[in-house]
């Protein structure tokens, strides 16, 4: 009935959203009528509430075909909030909500501090993801969308100050997410510094009364572990869809005649698990559950290597998210003392870092699955 009353628009005033009867009656009340574009207008709104309600039965019906991606895209998200800004000040932004899917990001409670901007809502969805890769009470401190620690320990607080002490500097102004309950202790060293958002699934009472003695320090309860299946980004004219990178490796192959040892291997894994939400080209370099050096967002794999290889003295492992095209790689890691790697395979020159890292020693494993991140 609304879909055919807002087709007569011009001759009916149809309302769809009870926070529009005020516009009509004080039309009404100071013109004696409703206005042609108050008409105009209403109607609009009724055919973009029902082509989300379209888009729900058109997805339910459609949801036991084999066909992956339908030929036309049903998609359906309703306005949260106006933000301040995009992700600059002249940029106008919104966040919409999906009413098909509970995801971490639009059924997460806001315990204090101010509203979340968009660069605050696109931080805190790596920095969530990245923490529950683990099993392990993790923690993952994020700047402008990249991780610059990331730690597993026995609790939130040791896996907090183990990522702090990696890079104190770039943790300033920050995002913090945790996948355990944070505790008083916890808190007590977060306010020490300015952060601008901390995000876990569980607050002691004592720990929030700590963090809400910073007004504007955002505090958020998480619900729902990260759950999206499909991941959506626009370009100019069009959307693209892909899967979610939910999986880690495809088969872990030791290539080299040194194999690593259990200790390297869970490093290992622990490094690839980061290195996946670091920019392509990413490598990371670890040891004892602590990413001590990030490299990513380059475009060649030398320079990201070399600067996480400066920053991460003492590590003893090195993931990268793709293969290596040469052995130079391999050759920079032995440098450093790298006792073992961790990467996709597949290059045509992968027989060039095998015999790198045979002559210095090394153990390099191959994963079968590429990681990268635009």
């Amino acid at each position: 009935m609304l879909r055919a009353a807002a087709k007569n628009f011009q001759d009916v005033v149809v309302i769809s959203d009870k926070n529009d009867y005020k516009v009509v009656m004080d039309e009404i009340q100071t013109n004696g009528e409703t206005s042609l574009k108050t008409k105009k207008r209403l109607a609009g709104k009724v055919f973009n509430l029902m082509s989300a309600y379209d888009g729900a039965i058109s997805n339910f019906l459609l949801a036991d075909d084999e066909e992956e991606y339908p030929e036309y895209l049903s998609v359906s998200y309703k306005k949260m909030q106006g933000l301040r800004y995009g992700e600059n000040s002249h940029q106008s932004a919104a966040v919409y909500s999906s009413t098909m899917l509970d995801g971490a990001m639009n059924t997460f409670e806001m315990l204090n501090g101010k509203e979340l901007s968009y660069n605050n809502f696109k931080d805190c969805d790596i920095a969530w993801k990245c923490a529950n890769e683990f099993e392990e009470s993790a923690c993952c401190a994020l700047k402008h969308n990249t991780p610059c620690g990331v730690a597993i320990g026995t609790d939130a607080y040791e896996a907090y100050m183990k990522a702090y002490e990696v890079d104190p500097t770039s943790i300033f102004g920050g995002i913090v997410a945790f996948n355990r309950k944070v505790d008083k202790k916890t808190a007590e060293e977060m306010v020490k510094i300015f952060l601008e958002v901390i995000a876990a699934p569980e607050y002691d009472e004592d720990a929030l009364e700590v963090l809400k003695t910073k007004k504007n320090l955002r505090v958020l309860k998480f619900n729902n572990t990260p759950k999206a299946d499909k991941y959506m980004v626009t370009v100019d004219g069009a959307m693209l869809v892909q899967e979610e990178d939910s999986k880690l490796i495809e088969e872990i192959k030791v290539v080299t005649e040194v194999k690593p040892t259990d200790e390297e291997m869970k490093d290992l894994l622990f490094g690839m698990k980061v290195v996946k939400y670091v920019k392509s080209n990413a490598i990371v370099v670890a040891h004892n559950g602590i990413a001590l050096g990030i490299g990513g967002g380059q475009v060649n794999r030398v320079w990201p290597t070399e600067d996480a290889l400066k920053r991460g003295t003492g590590a003893t492992i090195l993931a990268s998210d793709a293969f290596f095209p040469f052995g130079d790689v391999a050759e920079l890691a032995a440098k450093a003392g790298i006792k073992a790697i961790i990467q996709p395979g597949g290059s045509m020159r992968d027989q060039e870092s095998i015999d790198v890292c045979n002559k210095y020693g090394i153990a390099m494993v191959f994963t079968g699955l590429r990681h990268f991140k635009h």
